[in-house]
């Protein structure tokens, strides 16, 4: 089992794709994380209608997720 502000911590560690020197964290995308035992839930809004790089972050967020351990991921984008 994980603590909610460890992913939150583990999300500190996934980059914007198109400026890699903000985090996901750092722009506001992350808008809710929730852990249900070894499931972990993560919400994330783009920052502008259309963002062409949603797709690689929701990947990059389960493969981080999946790098810390062994958890059930789901990433639901919420406009």
């Amino acid at each position: 089992m994980v603590a909610e502000k460890d992913v939150w911590n583990y999300l500190e560690e996934v980059f914007d794709p198109e400026v890699p020197v903000l985090t996901v964290l750092d722009l506001g995308i992350v808008q809710k994380v929730k852990v249900v035992g070894s499931s972990i839930h993560v919400v994330i809004t783009p920052t502008y209608t259309g963002c062409p790089a949603m797709q690689r972050i929701e990947e990059d967020i389960i493969e981080k997720l999946n790098e810390k351990g062994d958890f059930e991921v789901s990433v639901d984008l919420v406009l």
